[in-house]
């Protein structure tokens, strides 16, 4: 099947963006935005857990509703198997839309593996949240000393409305409206002007993001800064990030060190230490926690969103990012480089070289299943 190669979404212009980091940081905003909101609540994730995070926004989402505003909840329903009856029941009682992406069916598991892994939230259609968090407690400070490392970025502007759009086209193939949604029309300006566009992928045959973010590699001129819990990446971009260090593009990258959920995807990452650090790509460990943000900054672009670098995201999952030209926010993605360049080690080659056959043989048999991962995800690829 021929790939479609036209972006969804266009540029927007008059947007506002503020980037928000660790969990103390998005998650009071985004339940301050629910208690603000007068006509609509729109949220989507894919993990969503029983716990003290959980609750809050289960309070502020209901009381939405008691408000009148109309109020939907679209969860994965494999990302939810930590969320009880009981808070489900809470949602669905308060008259809560709530709607599980694609249950899982053991008859028909080639379907099952097609996950919704976007994490999104809007208000009133002039505010939005986009990024990499699910709402448990893992991410919230206030509940974990070991919370996970994340980014969120608040919007407000144009491009709300695109989100509303991306939203409702999900909901209403699980659950087909009795009204058509209309794509938000396209109003092309100064093309000099500060921009951004949603980037939305939903398995291999449309991966905006991929394209983007090869596209946006390959053309940089000064620095590109990448982090990513889970960088089991196409050979295109490993490739792409190879040539740009050998061109004198300053190349680094952030993945997990002592700190992961998956520790075996974390060996499996290490694979590909060598052939980057031999073409002069720095490689960071983050140290203090586990970081799962999922950002990338390309000379005056960056993107963030739910798109981890990994074969199930690149044919298999539905995700969304943003990318984003804008000054102000693109000092904040500097400064969380910087910050968390602070907080990593650096791996240095001769050292890495001289790793023990213990480590390498972890690194190898890592390999051995995400190959296996990896063509299961091509298989049954959407």
């Amino acid at each position: 099947m021929k790939k479609n190669k036209s972006y969804h979404y266009p540029w927007r212009y008059n947007n506002t963006f503020h980037v928000l980091v660790d969990g103390d940081d998005f998650f009071s905003s985004m339940l301050t935005e629910i208690k603000k909101a007068k006509t609509s609540v729109l949220f989507e994730a894919y993990l969503f857990e029983s716990g003290n995070t959980a609750d809050l926004f289960i309070k502020e989402l209901c009381l939405a509703k008691k408000r009148g505003v109309n109020t939907r909840v679209l969860l994965d329903e494999y990302g939810t198997k930590k969320l009880n009856r009981a808070d489900k029941d809470k949602l669905t009682n308060a008259e809560v839309e709530l709607l599980l992406y694609n249950p899982v069916n053991f008859l028909h598991m080639s379907k099952s593996l097609k996950r919704d892994h976007r994490k999104l939230l809007t208000i009133d259609d002039h505010t939005a949240f986009i990024g990499g968090a699910g709402i448990t407690d893992e991410f919230n400070p206030e509940t974990s000393n070991n919370y996970w490392h994340d980014v969120m970025v608040k919007i407000n502007g144009d491009i709300v409305p695109d989100l509303v759009h991306s939203f409702n086209t999900i909901w209403n193939k699980q659950k087909p409206a009795h009204t058509t949604e209309n794509k938000p029309s396209v109003h092309e300006t100064d093309s000099t002007k500060d921009k951004a566009r949603i980037l939305v992928a939903s398995g291999a045959e449309q991966n905006e993001i991929i394209r983007a973010i090869v596209s946006r590699i390959r053309s940089s001129k000064d620095k590109i800064w990448l982090t990513s819990p889970y960088f089991i990446s196409s050979w295109k971009i490993r490739r792409a990030l190879r040539a740009a260090a050998k061109k004198g593009v300053d190349v680094r990258l952030i993945f997990p060190g002592p700190h992961s959920d998956h520790k075996w995807i974390t060996y499996g990452t290490r694979r590909y230490y060598q052939r980057l650090l031999k073409a002069n790509v720095a490689v960071y460990e983050y140290q203090p926690r586990f970081t799962h943000s999922k950002v990338i900054l390309c000379d005056n672009w960056f993107t963030v969103g739910s798109s981890n670098l990994d074969r199930w995201n690149q044919f298999l999952n539905l995700d969304a990012n943003i990318e984003i030209y804008d000054k102000h926010s693109h000092q904040q993605i500097i400064n969380l480089f910087e910050s968390d360049f602070s907080d990593s080690q650096l791996i240095i080659l001769n050292q890495w070289s001289s790793r023990s056959f213990i480590q390498q043989f972890k690194e190898w048999i890592s390999g051995i299943v995400i190959n296996w991962l990896g063509y299961i995800s091509r298989k049954f690829r959407r």
